[in-house]
Formats: structure tokens, sequence, C-alpha cells
């Protein structure tokens, strides 16, 4: 193979996976639960958030993160489902420069400068240094409590 015909193709085939990746990103769109209340300086979401609906019926896939918002907190809170009775709760503000982190499957990217952190906050790729704020996380048989203070 000649090396212009390679660089073609090495180019051609990096830009086709850019492509395809963009697009199953595109694919997962982000789920807002649809019922978040204020308790005793804890934030509520019921469980069910979690269960994926398809035509008004409950399907067996689980959604993996659910947002939360509330009109007193400057940005939303993403909830991760970690395990059957295990979350974790993440403040979507990013430590970097301030802007909001948006859910990427298991993990949250910053669109502003491209720093990216796993389900428990931690940064994976900087430039942020901080990991995001996190919330303690109570749970019993119907809902989830994310404790603000």
């Amino acid at each position: 193979m000649q090396r212009r015909n390679f660089i073609r193709t090495s180019c051609l085939a990096c830009l086709g996976g850019s492509a395809v990746a963009t697009l199953l990103q595109g694919c997962s769109s982000t789920y807002y639960a649809q019922q978040v209340q204020l308790q005793q300086n804890s934030l509520v979401v019921k469980k069910s958030e979690f269960i994926e609906m398809k035509k008004g019926q409950a399907t067996s896939n689980m959604r993996n993160v659910v947002v939360a918002k509330y009109e007193k907190l400057a940005f939303p809170v993403a909830i991760f489902r970690l395990a059957e009775d295990q979350y974790s709760a993440v403040y979507l503000e990013c430590t970097h420069q301030g802007n909001e982190v948006q859910p990427q499957g298991n993990y949250l990217v910053c669109e502003g400068h491209g720093s990216e952190f796993d389900s428990k906050g931690n940064v994976t790729q900087g430039p942020a240094e901080d990991p995001l704020r996190t919330f303690s996380v109570k749970s019993d048989k119907d809902n989830i409590y994310i404790l603000l203070s």
C-alpha cells in the first residue's frame, strides 16, 4: 500500500469511527425525573423513575442515571443507580470553570472543556482537577433521599 493511500484510509477510518460514536451518544438521551420534592432538606425522587417506559408500559430495562432538577439549586443533580439498592448523587457543576456537566451513560462530561467524571464524581480526564460535589444518599422501599446539607 502506498503511503498516500494508507494516510487517506486511516483518516477516513478515524472520521467514520468518530461519526459513529457521536451518533451513538445522541441516541442516549438524558432522562429528567418527573417528580422531585423537597422534604426536610432532602430531595426526594421515586425509585420508579429508573424504570424505562415504552408506550405507557414498564419495560424490564432500568436507567443508569436520572437527573433531578429543583428550582432552588443552580444546577441539577445526577442520581446514578450503582447496584440494586445503591445510588450516588452528583451535583452537575464542573469544578474547572462552573459549566453544567452532562450525563453520557455511566459517566459525566463537561462540554465546555472536555473534563470527564465517573458516576461518583471523580475526575477521569482533565482539565478539571477536583471531583464534583456529591451528596449522601439514603433510600427506602419507594424513594431515594438526597441529603442536601
